[in-house]
């Protein structure tokens, strides 16, 4: 094997492809052995280790051929050749083959490194979703998002380095209850207020809201009618609506911008004709149970039930993540789906995928993932 060769791939691929021919060498009659190399978990054990003679020893007895793990390790060091890379080799009890790298293999890696540049590893070329930052609308950007947004990025970017068709998407909030307060509130204090909007007053009046929105229950009703008023298209709530966005956005993108991110918007308005005949399915397959005025879906392995349908008939995040999932799989076609969300959300996550897989709409073959990262607390600004 050349020193060139050496430089392909990781040490620990190197290795493992070296000791697997050692190993079939030593024991021919060993048909698709996985050999099992290691970073060792102290200097004194040398760089890495192979575990291999100890498994080995164990398909030997179940052939009725007595070998200890000590003398199949001597029997592969024997038959290792590779002195550009590794320096030493040491059998210790019961069968562990201690490695030491020399150095001057390791100042190769890096000027290889250096002029060549890190390498990709050959994988199959994979349709990755990730869903990302997702800011609500009408609402200040908490730290929580920026946070997704920089550690979504950096996975698209590592998944699109390796090769992979990767679609970056923002599941924004802009369809949910902070529209139906924000817009019942606005009606009460700024009637003209679709003339003169600034998003400054919509954060502050939407904080001053919510206070309104937990003590007034009139108020509670009135909001919770906008949203359904929303989502069944009524025109001056639309219009109020997508300037409402609009705004929020245009600030939402100077944060995008300094970051260097570009992504695809798609909120939960995107969703909602999806959601319709999503709904729709689900109760003529029968699946929704009535609790309370509320539509649920059941989910096994899961405690807690997933809100469809309101008692007041509009959706819940349940309904736009489920139809959110099927319009990945079915019409991206997407291999590979990666939600960078905080771990407050693992529970949500976890019965949406599970609901998802249940009802056909992600199959085996589809992976899913929660990229989760650890709650931001009392911080808001950005």
């Amino acid at each position: 094997m050349t020193e060139t060769v050496a430089l392909q791939g990781s040490i620990l691929d190197v290795l493992q492809t070296i000791f697997t021919g050692a190993i079939v060498k030593s024991f021919p009659d060993l048909e698709n052995f996985q050999c099992k190399i290691t970073r060792s978990t102290s200097e004194k054990f040398g760089d890495y280790q192979c575990n291999s003679a100890m498994m080995i020893a164990q398909i030997m007895r179940q052939r009725n051929i007595k070998m200890s793990p000590i003398e199949i390790a001597e029997k592969i060091v024997a038959n290792f050749s590779f002195p550009l890379m590794v320096d030493s080799l040491n059998v210790a009890k019961p069968g562990f083959i201690n490695v030491k790298i020399k150095q001057y293999f390791y100042s190769q890696r890096v000027s290889y490194l250096l002029n060549e540049g890190v390498k990709p590893p050959p994988l199959k070329k994979r349709k990755i979703i990730v869903d990302f930052s997702s800011p609500n609308v009408a609402k200040e950007m908490h730290v929580g998002h920026l946070r997704s947004t920089i550690i979504g990025e950096s996975i698209c970017r590592l998944l699109e380095f390796s090769g992979n068709d990767v679609l970056r998407l923002n599941h924004i909030g802009d369809w949910g209850t902070q529209f139906g307060m924000l817009i019942a509130h606005l009606q009460d204090k700024f009637p003209n207020y679709m003339e003169n909007l600034h998003l400054f007053k919509i954060f502050k009046n939407f904080i001053r809201n919510q206070k309104r929105f937990d003590s007034d229950e009139e108020f509670k009703k009135r909001a919770y009618s906008c949203v359904v008023k929303l989502q069944n298209y009524e025109p001056n709530i639309i219009k109020a609506w997508k300037l409402i966005c609009d705004v929020t956005r245009d600030e939402i993108s100077k944060i995008y911008e300094r970051l260097d991110i570009t992504i695809i918007e798609r909120g939960e308005s995107f969703y909602q004709e999806r959601m319709k005949t999503l709904v729709k399915e689900l109760e003529d397959r029968g699946v929704l149970v009535e609790d309370e005025g509320r539509k649920v879906l059941f989910v096994e392995g899961v405690s807690v039930p997933l809100t469809i349908i309101k008692s007041d008939g509009s959706f819940m995040y349940s309904t736009s993540d489920l139809a959110a999932i099927r319009q990945r799989v079915e019409e991206e076609k997407g291999d590979w789906l990666i939600y960078v969300v905080d771990a407050g959300q693992s529970l949500h996550l976890e019965s949406v995928y599970k609901a998802a897989r249940s009802l056909g709409f992600c199959p085996p073959e589809v992976r899913t993932d929660h990229a989760a990262f650890g709650l931001v607390l009392g911080l808001r600004q950005v």
